[in-house]
């Protein structure tokens, strides 16, 4: 059953790597992010796009850290 749950994560990893790639090679366009104003500096937005990404990879983590640090004085 691990073997499996490996293979699935590394086909996952794949087609993720995949599709940044893609987005990387096609979207090479320059854009400026604006919030309210606050305006962001000129980067293509394959740069955007992953770095969305990473970010959300690494707060979904950081959130389930803590739940599990909290999660456990409930037992």
């Amino acid at each position: 059953m691990n073997w499996i749950k490996g293979l699935l994560f590394r086909l996952i990893l794949l087609v993720l790597f995949i599709a940044l790639f893609l987005l990387a090679t096609e979207n090479n366009l320059d854009v400026s992010l604006q919030l309210l104003s606050l305006r962001s500096p000129e980067l293509p937005l394959s740069w955007w796009l992953a770095g969305t990404l990473v970010l959300g990879i690494v707060l979904g983590r950081l959130w389930g850290l803590i739940g599990r640090w909290f999660g456990r004085g409930r037992s």
